[in-house]
């Protein structure tokens, strides 16, 4: 009887894995933020920082990782309009594109249920959120914002041209 249990509760947490997804939350200025963890390549202490001519001033140039150049974003100037404090990189897989964030801390790991994350939908004449914020959680009393890599590099090829 207890090996059926057994299965059972294996049976119940598989169906929890799948209806969840894991995100790395991490701080800017005291708010939180995250990408799902899928995405992360790694994160790294700050280091030097080579300028790029002609970018929108939320990218502050290229940091370069094991002879790979990754364009460098400034997630304060991107979220809260002011410069982060140069603390630790956050850069993503390579599959998405060669691009870092700039964060102050890792906060934590997060596995946060489907039915717990709610979509932002940005109203055309608010600017409550950054276009690049496409969804939130609940996490330890705190509001946790999941960035879209893929809006924020549009945004910055948009503005290129």
């Amino acid at each position: 009887m207890s090996e059926h249990t057994d299965v059972e509760e294996q049976t119940e947490e598989s169906a929890e894995t799948i209806n969840c997804e894991k995100f790395l939350v991490f701080s800017i200025m005291e708010k939180y933020y995250c990408f799902p963890s899928r995405l992360i390549g790694e994160i790294a202490l700050f280091d030097a920082v080579y300028p790029l001519p002609l970018m929108p001033s939320y990218v502050l140039g290229i940091v370069n990782r094991y002879s790979t150049p990754y364009a460098l974003f400034d997630t304060g100037l991107l979220f809260q309009k002011k410069p982060c404090p140069r603390k630790k990189v956050l850069i993503l897989k390579e599959e998405i594109d060669r691009v870092a964030f700039l964060i102050d801390d890792i906060t934590a790991i997060a596995n946060i249920q489907n039915e717990e994350i709610f979509n932002i939908e940005k109203k055309s004449d608010s600017n409550e959120f950054a276009d690049e914020i496409n969804a939130s959680f609940k996490w330890n009393d705190n509001d946790v914002f999941v960035i879209d890599a893929n809006k924020i590099i549009n945004r910055v090829s948009e503005e290129l041209i």
